[in-house]
């Protein structure tokens, strides 16, 4: 949504009192706007207030920091939720694989730009805050895919989830921010990858 609706759209809101947990999510909505198209350093406190239609002192109230914003955008954009699949398991062991890829690159072109940047930016930056949420997010998605695919969740299956998630980012980055491939082009490629990674356990 371009940052002029998202902020017409949240001064509406504020002229109803908000619950606690509604107000956050209204923050960070608005926060995962702007950092969806500009970077960290680009976004003053100033304009997260403004996005979100509430002052700066709403805003260290809700979360103390500019940073503790940025990191709820980056949890919350990477354990993106996705919908409930349907049942895999009558079906071959590369059908479900792409299936399930198919699922998680829908929830992926949702956030955009915020699931790019965010996919990233703990190896950018170095930030153990960072790095907590990017490897919390690899370990839930690679216990998402065994139970989509039916496949038991072992310690092993799981490490070798998780070290393709690079993999998976990277492919995303390429589709979703440089342009440079298809998203049926990463489709194929995550697909025969990871066919290969569970076949070899």
């Amino acid at each position: 949504m371009p940052i002029a609706l998202f902020t017409r759209s949240v001064n509406a809101l504020n002229r109803t009192r908000l619950e606690p947990d509604a107000r956050r999510r209204q923050i960070v909505e608005a926060a995962r706007s702007l950092y969806a198209e500009r970077s960290y350093d680009d976004v003053s406190l100033a304009e997260l207030a403004r996005a979100a239609g509430v002052t700066r002192g709403l805003l260290h109230h809700y979360f103390g920091s500019k940073r503790e914003i940025f990191l709820a955008v980056m949890r919350d954009s990477l354990l993106m939720p996705a919908s409930e699949l349907p049942d895999l398991l009558h079906l071959p062991l590369e059908e479900r694989v792409r299936v399930t890829m198919d699922w998680i690159l829908d929830a992926a072109q949702t956030y955009g730009q915020a699931w790019v940047a965010a996919a990233g930016a703990a190896e950018l930056s170095g930030e153990s805050d960072l790095q907590r949420i990017v490897d919390e997010a690899d370990d839930r998605a690679a216990r998402l895919v065994l139970d989509a695919v039916g496949l038991p969740d072992s310690p092993d299956l799981r490490a070798r989830l998780r070290a393709s998630a690079a993999y998976v980012k990277a492919l995303c980055r390429e589709w979703l921010q440089r342009g440079t491939l298809a998203r049926e082009d990463v489709l194929a490629l995550l697909t025969i990858h990871l066919v290969h990674v569970l076949e070899a356990s």
